[in-house]
């Protein structure tokens, strides 16, 4: 069975009244629309988003609704000490 899902994204600090953007559709299969579902999610999760809701369609497509991907946090850089110094 193909699924077709549609993502939206909502910012982190988005208000309550504030509708999601639509960003992309992509195609998920399954042998069941559970499967699909799961499919769906690995996907957008492997992409590093953070899936909000995923919901099923009156058509038997899906909306998931995701947050942006979480920045990856950044190394500070070593200072350069020289010997003997503190």
């Amino acid at each position: 069975m193909d699924v077709m899902v549609k993502v939206f994204e909502l910012k982190r600090e988005a208000k309550p009244d504030e509708k999601p953007t639509e960003l992309l559709s992509f195609a998920v299969s399954g042998e069941t629309a559970e499967d699909a579902r799961r499919a769906a999610a690995a996907r957008l999760e492997a992409e590093g988003r953070n899936v909000r809701s995923l919901s099923f369609l009156a058509d038997g497509g899906l909306a998931a609704v995701v947050f942006p991907p979480t920045p990856k946090p950044t190394q500070k850089p070593r200072s350069k000490r020289r010997r003997g110094e503190h």
